[in-house]
């Protein structure tokens, strides 16, 4: 029982400094963007830098970084933004699977589509180790997911959209760009929770 005791408490103390200090090491594999049908992206270091970057001045809060990112874009040439929405947009429709909607509804004990959606928009804002290192291994989203309401998930995905409309006054041109259908099979939802017990209790 001691034992058990000591992970835990060592588990939930890794969790809280990969939340609030930590990122993880840096992702050796190939980018989950291989093969992505979306054109046009921007180059990911320079991608994952500026989401890094507004972060880093957020100090990890999600409302923040949405107004740091603002800025950010807001010094970027408008073929820029395009080409950071449309990163963006690959980035969703790679995390768009019913195996990680899974673990997005043990955490939240339940998750509607538009939920799952916006969770994956506040995954990416996690930036770029810690989303692709949870992307080959979901389990890992205990160390920094924490339970929340669609509500705060929501707002990174729209930036670039509103920075290039406030610039142009024209919306942003997607026309060429779709979002995918969830991939994978869908999940048990009564099983959800016993297949990932550390998200749903204690990702709190």
């Amino acid at each position: 029982m001691h034992v058990v005791i000591v992970l835990i408490v060592t588990l939930l103390a890794l969790r809280l400094l990969y939340r609030t200090v930590l990122d993880f090491p840096p992702y050796p594999g190939s980018s989950p963007l291989q093969g992505t049908d979306v054109e046009g992206l921007m180059d990911e270091d320079r991608f994952w830098g500026l989401i890094h970057e507004s972060r880093r001045r957020s100090r990890g809060n999600y409302e923040d970084q949405i107004e740091e990112l603002t800025e950010l874009l807001e010094g970027e040439r408008l073929q820029d933004i395009v080409a950071f929405q449309r990163a963006f947009i690959a980035l969703l429709n790679r995390a768009n699977h019913f195996r990680y909607w899974e673990s997005a509804y043990a955490l939240n004990w339940g998750c509607s589509d538009d939920l799952f959606h916006y969770f994956c928009t506040w995954w990416i804002g996690q930036g770029k180790n810690k989303f692709y290192w949870s992307i080959r291994f979901p389990s890992l989203l205990f160390f920094f997911a924490a339970r929340d309401s669609a509500e705060p998930y929501e707002g990174l995905e729209y930036v670039a959209g509103e920075v290039y409309e406030r610039l142009t006054r024209r919306e942003i041109p997607l026309e060429d760009v779709e979002y995918t259908d969830t991939g994978g099979r869908i999940f048990n939802e009564n099983l959800a929770i016993l297949k990932h017990p550390g998200l749903a209790f204690f990702a709190w």
